[in-house]
């Protein structure tokens, strides 16, 4: 990632890729008590998408490249779903939200490859790896 940043490369921004999750938008109720709470825009080579919990938790879940080599808790062709909880891998990810966020990877499977998708900024999306020596493991929490 070096060699872009010397290249004067910066990553691409986007508009939020709802799409991908059609027909789920923000504030649909998901499994046992999650729900969405937010999708970013695509910005610093990722898109966030946020759940909520009834009970006031969240989680965030970093949409990210995976260039053939997925670091998330489960992946699609196009997409890495990163879950940011400050473990490092460490934590032992509650198996109700993995469910969940398995459910999800399911959505953006089924539509993934729609023609009407702006495929764009998820061309430009960075690895995880790439994006915490860009811009810092700290800052992407």
């Amino acid at each position: 990632m070096q060699a872009v940043q010397s290249a004067g490369v910066t990553p691409v921004s986007g508009p939020s890729p709802w799409w991908l999750f059609a027909p789920i938008g923000m504030g649909t109720p998901l499994k046992y008590g999650w729900y969405v709470s937010d999708l970013s825009r695509v910005e610093r080579g990722a898109a966030v998408l946020t759940l909520a919990h009834a009970s006031g938790k969240k989680a965030r879940v970093h949409l990210c490249a995976h260039e053939g080599a997925p670091r998330g808790l489960t992946h699609t062709r196009l997409v890495d779903f990163v879950l940011m909880d400050g473990g490092s891998g460490s934590f032992r990810t509650d198996e109700k939200l993995g469910r969940v966020i398995l459910g999800l990877a399911e959505r953006v499977r089924r539509n993934e490859t729609r023609p009407d998708g702006d495929l764009w900024p998820l061309a430009r999306m960075m690895t995880h790896d790439d994006r915490m020596e860009t811009f810092g493991a700290d800052s992407l929490v």
